[in-house]
Parts: structure tokens; C-alpha cells; sequence
């Protein structure tokens, strides 16, 4: 069964979504292991804070922000796959 130009169009954009969204991974990785590296050799005061300020951060807006994308995303899914199920 070919596919419609919604769907491919709709397939397109998540792929460049995913890819997007991948590099950024990428990079929020490197940072990542990069502070964890210079944290070890700051010393056990440099983990103290960079935990304090992880913590808040974690109750913080970018977090609750970030959650709320992840559900208007999974919803999206659901729904397509509901359409897929009802053809």
C-alpha cells in the first residue's frame, strides 16, 4: 500500500525532529562527561555544589517544561497510532 503525501510529510519532519533533537543529545553529553571530568579533579567541594545547584534545577521551570513536551509529544504518537488501528 503506497503511502499519502500527510504521511510522508508528517514522517519527514519527525526525522528531522529526531535528527535535530539527537545532535543536541550529542552535545549535552559531551558537557556532561567534560563537568563530571573537571568536577573529580575540583575536588569533593566542586561535586557538593554542582549537586546542590543539580537539585534545584531539577524542581526548577526547565525540568517542568521539558516533561510537558515529552507529554504533548507522546500524546501525538498516540494518536497516530490510534489512526493507524482505526484504517
Amino acid at each position: 500500500m503506497p503511502m499519502d503525501d500527510e504521511t510522508r510529510a508528517f514522517l519527514r519532519g519527525a526525522y528531522q525532529y529526531l535528527e535535530i533533537h539527537q545532535k543536541t543529545i550529542n552535545q549535552v553529553m559531551i558537557v556532561t562527561f567534560a563537568l563530571q571530568k573537571a568536577l573529580q579533579e575540583l575536588g569533593p567541594e566542586a561535586a557538593q555544589l554542582y549537586a546542590k545547584h543539580y537539585q534545584a534545577q531539577m524542581l526548577g521551570p526547565l525540568k517542568s517544561e521539558g516533561d510537558e513536551g515529552l507529554k504533548d509529544l507522546s500524546r501525538l504518537v498516540q494518536q497516530l497510532s490510534d489512526a493507524g488501528e482505526s484504517s
